[in-house]
């Protein structure tokens, strides 16, 4: 197996774990035991690691290899106004151009959105266990990208997918997901998928728009608290 190919696998899979949430923010990604997982060397995923530095998810510091990025309060809201740019953008042309298979992919995942909402509310825990947040994450994660390559730009897919898997390592990931947090992100995906679904582009982007900025609300209040809470 090539090289190359080792680096592709690699890439992917410690972009899988970062979108996850299996690295925290500051975690140094050891380049030797994580080529054991997959049954490479280190240097594959030293390469992979360079290119995740180049598209902002590590930092690579001397002496000690790729660490985590942690953003910080600006830094997330420059991510959030990125995605406000792009992604109203991508689901106006997602209900344009979205095919009825499409269609029914993204309906797919908002539906197991629905139902791993209504485990969680037949549940006693107040938060979602880290089985029934993977799941939700996936299942989010997965909407939103069915959306953005439902536009058949494939420029846009791989502008759009940076900023998406940026919230996810970053933002996302910190959110203690309640039945009512839960409930919010469900009803602004319907309101998104009705839209997509009416082909109204023009609902389909307010919509969009919409939820980009309730998810910004929603990540400044979760790093306020930390913030204070640590103080």
């Amino acid at each position: 197996m090539s090289t190359e190919t080792n680096a592709s696998r690699a890439y992917q899979h410690l972009r899988n774990k970062l979108i996850s949430g299996e690295f925290e923010p500051g975690a140094r990604l050891l380049y030797g035991p994580i080529g054991k997982e997959i049954g490479v060397s280190a240097t594959p995923v030293r390469e992979a690691a360079g290119q995740l530095a180049n598209e902002g998810l590590v930092d690579l510091v001397p002496n000690m290899g790729a660490i985590v990025r942690s953003l910080d309060r600006s830094a997330l809201i420059d991510i959030y106004e990125v995605r406000e740019v792009i992604e109203p953008y991508t689901a106006a042309r997602a209900a344009e151009r979205a095919t009825p298979e499409q269609i029914a992919k993204i309906q797919a995942e908002l539906k197991r959105m629905e139902e791993l909402t209504a485990k969680q509310e037949k549940s006693s825990a107040q938060y979602a266990g880290k089985r029934i947040k993977g799941q939700f994450d996936k299942a989010d994660y997965q909407f939103h990208m069915l959306i953005i390559e439902a536009t058949g730009n494939q420029a846009l897919v791989h502008t759009a997918s940076q900023s998406q898997v940026l919230t996810r390592v970053f933002a996302i990931r910190r959110h203690r997901h309640d039945v009512v947090a839960m409930k919010r992100t469900c009803k602004d995906h319907q309101k998104i998928f009705r839209a997509i679904k009416k082909h109204d582009a023009e609902a389909a982007r307010e919509a969009a728009a919409a939820h980009i900025r309730n998810g910004l609300k929603v990540s400044l209040i979760e790093i306020d608290e930390n913030e204070n809470g640590e103080a």
